[in-house]
């Protein structure tokens, strides 16, 4: 079972932050870093108040962190107004919008294939017994002296119910694929440096990958790229 986690970077972080005395700071997820064709784990560190998930909050981390992947100590805490994670020009944010809209189309497609799928199930798939008493109505109900079809005005009742408990699905089931590229990052991560420490090859195309996670986990983060410094 492969154990590794980016966590433990974040505990290590966080334990330098409470020494410093800096716990209005909160580490983002750990990143990479190359320096001197050197790969080190790097660690943005923003303020509470920063919104880092609201696209055009252009967050630009006011401190960050290097760590050795082998030794997995702190080899370096910068301040950016003293020492700048960006060389040269910073790099404009990748754009996201793609990535939003398919996740919007995503979402609208779940819904209306849901919908539809529990609206055809209550109208066409009975129980036995729900059957029967159909049957014995002729799928008729006498509604303020109209006659309605039993399973219309059954929809009719459900309908509002089944699109909140669709819309809640779908929310869960985006929330779990967005947990799963967590997951998928974090093994990448783990492939990356476990590559460096074993032949000190550094992998750039599975880090633009990782850059790529980055900026749309993080929409209100700038410099993301700059971070990686692959480029």
């Amino acid at each position: 079972m492969n154990d590794f986690n980016l966590d433990k970077y974040i505990y290590i972080v966080n334990e330098e932050i409470k020494k410093r005395g800096m716990e209005n700071y909160i580490p983002l997820y750990p990143m990479l870093r190359i320096v001197d064709d050197k790969l080190y784990i790097a660690v943005m560190l923003t303020d509470k108040k920063e919104n880092v998930w609201i696209t055009n909050s252009n967050v630009k981390a006011e401190y960050w962190v290097l760590i050795d992947p082998i030794t997995e100590k702190i080899i370096e805490f910068n301040n950016t107004n003293e020492k700048d994670f960006v060389l040269g020009n910073l790099i404009e944010k990748a754009a996201t919008e793609s990535t939003r809209k398919e996740v919007s189309k995503y979402i609208v497609k779940k819904t209306i294939e849901y919908k539809d799928y529990l609206l055809n199930d209550i109208k066409n798939d009975q129980l036995p017994i729900q059957k029967k008493l159909s049957d014995s109505l002729n799928n008729e109900f006498e509604i303020d002296g109209t006659k309605v079809n039993i399973n219309d005005y059954l929809i009719s009742l459900l309908e509002q119910d089944i699109k909140k408990k669709i819309d809640d699905l779908v929310d869960v089931l985006v929330q779990s694929k967005y947990s799963s590229i967590n997951y998928y990052y974090n093994q990448l991560i783990n492939l990356i440096i476990t590559e460096y420490k074993n032949n000190g090859k550094i992998d750039k195309d599975k880090i633009k990958l990782c850059i790529e996670v980055m900026n749309n986990y993080y929409d209100g983060v700038i410099a993301i790229d700059n971070m990686f410094n692959i480029f």
